[in-house]
C-alpha cells in the first residue's frame, strides 16, 4: 500500500468518524424531542408508586427514546475510534486513554439505556388483574430499585466519558491537524 492508498484511509476513518458523530448527536436530539413530547400534560409524580401506574401509557415511547439513545451511544464509539485513529500519531498517551475511557463511559452508558427491560415486567405484574396491594407495593419497591441502578450507571458513564473527552482534548492540543485550541 503506497502513501497515497494510506493518506485515503486515514480521511475516510475520520469521514465516518465525523458522520458518525453528527448522526449520533442528532439521535440524542431526537431521544429528548421524544421524551418531551411524550407524555403530553402529565405532571411530574408525587412517588415512584405513580411511576409504576403510568408506564403502560408511556411505555412505546419510552422504548423509542432509548432505542434512539442506544444508537446514539454507538454511533459515539464510532466516533472515539476515529478520533484516537486521528490523533494517535501526535499525542498517543492521551489519545489512547481518552478513547479508551471515552468507549467504557459510553458502553457503561449503553448498559443503563435500556431500564424498560427491567421495568417493563415490573408494570406487567403491577397491572396484573390478580396483583395484591402488598405484591404491588413489593413491586414498586423493586421498580424504585432498578432505576437506582439505572442512575447509577447513567451518572459514572457521564464521568468516565467527560474524563475521555477532555484526554482526548489534551490530545488536541497538540495535533497542528485540529488548529489551536
Amino acid at each position: 500500500m503506497n502513501d497515497l492508498q494510506k493518506v485515503e484511509q486515514e480521511k475516510s476513518v475520520l469521514r465516518w468518524g465525523g458522520l458518525a458523530g453528527l448522526l449520533g448527536g442528532i439521535l440524542h436530539i431526537l431521544a429528548f424531542v421524544v421524551v418531551l413530547a411524550g407524555p403530553v400534560g402529565l405532571e411530574e409524580p408525587v412517588d415512584l408508586e405513580e411511576w409504576v401506574i403510568r408506564f403502560p401509557d408511556i411505555r412505546a415511547a419510552r422504548i423509542v427514546e432509548n432505542g434512539l439513545y442506544l444508537v446514539a451511544l454507538i454511533l459515539g464509539v464510532i466516533l472515539f475510534l476515529a478520533l484516537y485513529r486521528a490523533l494517535r500519531r501526535t499525542n498517543l498517551a492521551p489519545a489512547l486513554f481518552g478513547s479508551v475511557l471515552g468507549i467504557l463511559g459510553l458502553v457503561v452508558l449503553a448498559a443503563g439505556a435500556l431500564p424498560h427491560v427491567a421495568t417493563a415486567p415490573l408494570s406487567d405484574l403491577y397491572h396484573a388483574s390478580g396483583a395484591t396491594p402488598g405484591e404491588q407495593a413489593t413491586l414498586a419497591l423493586m421498580w424504585q430499585a432498578a432505576w437506582g441502578i439505572f442512575d447509577a450507571l447513567l451518572a459514572v458513564g457521564f464521568f468516565v466519558v467527560t474524563i475521555g473527552l477532555i484526554a482526548l482534548g489534551v490530545a488536541m492540543l497538540a495535533a497542528p491537524n485540529f488548529g489551536k485550541g
